[in-house]
């Protein structure tokens, strides 16, 4: 079956502005999962993958 797997939580370009955001503003990782309706952790490791 083509096309398995987990999908993306978030794509590049919501991960750039996840990225902008917190540079930005310094919300926590928290907060940054509520504005990008991902798990805190999901924050916190695309902040990580983009730096």
């Amino acid at each position: 079956m083509s096309g398995g797997g987990r999908k993306a939580e978030i794509i590049p370009k919501e991960g750039v502005c996840l990225y902008l955001v917190d540079l930005r503003q310094k919300p926590t990782f928290e907060i940054l999962g509520l504005l990008f309706d991902i798990w805190r952790t999901k924050a916190n490791n695309t902040f990580n993958y983009w730096v």
